[in-house]
């Protein structure tokens, strides 16, 4: 597996398992997180996800992820619709997402089999769940979060 998707599966899914009881209440709500997810590089060109999620993180350390993927193939991007579902836990300014389902399905009614064939191709990719990945928290505010991989790559989250 390639560090491009373990460097972007956080993003994928959530922004933001472990142990439900540790669940901050203030990261618990809607979120929205941008993000580009590397999936494989063929010649010299990089196939590629650009994500918008939703996700709901509960409480007790549960969320539930919806958003687009967009595939960028050369010059013709396809949007598919992403679920997915897991658990998060924050612990000081670590936070752990531990993915335990994704799924990409169409995301139009045009070319649906083409849309099928494509998700078969990119699912093929995506590493065995659970998945676990985590994060820092560089700047915290009530309706936003820099966070960093491990990478050293940053994203910015919006509480919706």
């Amino acid at each position: 597996m390639n560090r491009s998707w373990i460097r972007h599966a956080l993003f994928f899914v959530v922004a933001t398992g472990g142990m439900a009881e540790a669940a901050d209440p203030e990261l618990s709500g809607y979120w929205s997180c941008p993000a580009t997810m590397q999936l494989a590089t063929v010649g010299q060109n990089q196939l590629s996800l650009q994500l918008n999620t939703r996700s709901h993180l509960r409480a007790e350390g549960r969320y539930e992820s919806e958003g687009d993927a967009i595939v960028q193939m050369g010059r013709w991007p396809l949007t598919l619709a992403a679920t997915s579902h897991g658990q998060w836990l924050r612990e000081r300014e670590r936070v752990t997402v531990t993915v335990e389902a994704l799924e990409l399905s169409p995301g139009s009614t045009m070319g649906v089999e083409l849309q099928n064939y494509l998700i078969q191709q990119l699912t093929s990719l995506f590493p065995p769940f659970p998945h676990t990945q985590v994060t820092h928290i560089l700047v915290e505010t009530p309706t936003q979060l820099v966070l960093e991989d491990e990478f050293g790559e940053q994203y910015t989250c919006h509480r919706l």
